[in-house]
């Protein structure tokens, strides 16, 4: 079958749809072939994906400058006719892509993009710490093992290359994630996930900050009755909570599993390796029981047992590593108080930002794939409206025709 040039608003809302979500345009250009019996050129389905995609971006922009004029009274406050969620979870992070081109100065193509998770839960609120003795699932030594290699990319005899290969794709830090029912078996049920909103830009993080920061206030987040930030060490991320969401009482939480991982490395730096695993067992018991600074005080010691690191000490060296976790618990330590988040009810790790970065690397990110800046946000932005749960992308064809100077009726029941 072949298609007139303008293509019915049916047809291209498919397109768009299959040239987001399949993992390359070509994918999707054969799906079309196979499924809808369909001949549309391989360039028509990049240049209609990117076009839709971009008229998103441009919508979204307008509903951030929305949410920028509102006064602040009226930012915690659900918008009229929207139920708030019972406990409201804002995640942050990114991941990488490859920009056509090159900045001046840069040894890749690699550039990173921001990405979040804006999350309605349930939970009960508890008199007192529901799980206080850490769940066996993080006392397993070959599951730590390979989850501190993989998210700090370095063992304790390796060294990461500074540079990486404009050729290969960048290890992500993205921590394998911990399935909830071990959790629940071992003591520790996680607030339940009742809906999961996805944003995603090459924006910058001031940008990105009050993308967020709308998006969480169109979903009615900023009226829950409980609320959580929960992240890594990124400042950036600290910076645009406490601009943003700290006003209206989001609680800071470090993400438990980023915590586990300096400890882990640092327990195990330069010992044997059951005086490591004694060491990781006894700093994070004390850690999931909100003691940090009994933590602080023994790599305090080893530190001065292994001396500060040297200028030529690589970043596995054991001196580097129980300095570095050092650094992070004084600066993460006031983030850590996990029994009383668990007591609110509150999530304590980031398990589903992360999951929700392997989703957007499977379209966005490949050796082979090159974006320009214009395509790659296109293409990020349909990806994490496709991601969400209230289904925006309904509301933008709604309204699309509205929008088109010029616009001629198709019936969809005509693709």
């Amino acid at each position: 079958m072949a298609v007139d040039e303008d293509l019915s608003p049916a047809l291209m809302e498919k397109v768009a749809y299959l040239g987001a979500k399949l993992p390359s345009f070509r994918d999707a250009h054969e799906a079309l072939g196979v499924l809808l019996r369909i001949q549309i050129g391989l360039k028509r389905v990049e240049r209609t994906t990117e076009r839709i995609g971009t008229e998103r971006v441009t919508e979204r922009e307008s509903q951030i400058e929305a949410w920028s004029r509102l006064p602040l009274v009226e930012r915690d406050q659900a918008p009229a006719g929207l139920k708030p969620a019972e406990v409201a979870a804002v995640l942050g992070d990114g991941g990488r892509m490859q920009l056509c081109e090159r900045e001046e100065g840069a040894t890749s193509h690699w550039r990173e993009y921001k990405a979040g998770v804006l999350h309605g839960l349930s939970s009960k609120v508890h008199a007192c710490d529901p799980c206080p003795a850490v769940p066996e699932v993080y006392l397993q030594r070959e599951r730590i093992d390979k989850i501190t290699r993989e998210i700090t990319q370095v063992a304790a005899s390796v060294e990461t290359p500074s540079s990486p290969s404009p050729e290969v794709p960048p290890l992500e830090v993205v921590p394998p994630i911990v399935p909830a029912e071990e959790l629940v078996l071992s003591g520790y049920e996680p607030p339940q996930v009742i809906d999961r909103n996805v944003v995603a830009s090459r924006c910058d993080s001031r940008r990105f900050g009050k993308h967020l920061a709308a998006q969480a206030w169109r979903l009615g987040l900023f009226a829950a009755q409980r609320k959580a930030w929960i992240s890594d060490g990124q400042n950036w991320l600290w910076t645009e909570w406490e601009k943003h969401f700290k006003p209206f009482g989001f609680v800071p939480i470090l993400d438990f599993i980023h915590a586990l991982t300096h400890v882990y490395a640092a327990a195990t730096a330069g010992q044997a390796l059951a005086a490591g695993w004694e060491a990781y067992v006894r700093w994070i018991t004390w850690i999931w029981e909100g003691n940090v600074l009994q933590v602080i005080t023994e790599l305090t010691g080893r530190q001065q047992e292994l001396g500060p690191p040297a200028a030529d000490d690589g970043e596995t060296s054991p001196r580097r590593l129980v300095a570095d976790a050092l650094t992070y618990l004084h600066n993460q330590k006031e983030r850590m108080n996990y029994p009383d988040y668990r007591r609110q009810g509150l999530p304590i790790t980031s398990a589903h930002m992360e999951s929700t970065v392997k989703q957007l690397n499977r379209r966005i990110k490949g050796s082979e794939k090159y974006w320009s800046e214009r395509g790659g946000e296109a293409v990020l932005q349909l990806a994490a409206d496709q991601l969400s749960t209230s289904k925006p992308l309904d509301e933008f064809w709604r309204k699309r025709p509205q929008r088109q100077p010029g616009y001629r009726t198709y019936a969809k029941s005509a693709i």
